[in-house]
């Protein structure tokens, strides 16, 4: 792991602060390495959630055949893409 040189401050209850030193004190460690453990467990968890999108097997064979068969370009934007908009002189 990379030199720790951010600092990241946070505001806590009373209560939080006291529990957060309780429990670096019962698993010996420091309040930052408990605080910053589980922020990055759960920070993995979100990203972990939000990485992948699981869609019915008809819905994704269905939006494999719709790429498969793009609908047709509106007449304006086909006109543009086929006549030359400038010529050259």
């Amino acid at each position: 792991m990379g030199r720790k040189d951010k600092v990241l401050n946070l505001r806590v209850s009373e209560r939080q602060r006291s529990d957060y030193e309780r429990a670096a004190a019962l698993a010996g460690t420091t309040v930052s390495a408990l605080v910053t453990a589980a922020a990055d467990a759960q920070a993995r968890e979100v990203l972990r959630a939000n990485l992948t999108m699981a869609v019915p097997s008809d819905l994704f064979d269905e939006l494999l055949a719709a790429l498969d068969q793009p609908a047709p370009l509106a007449p304006p934007l086909e006109k543009a893409l086929i006549e030359p908009r400038f010529q050259h002189r």
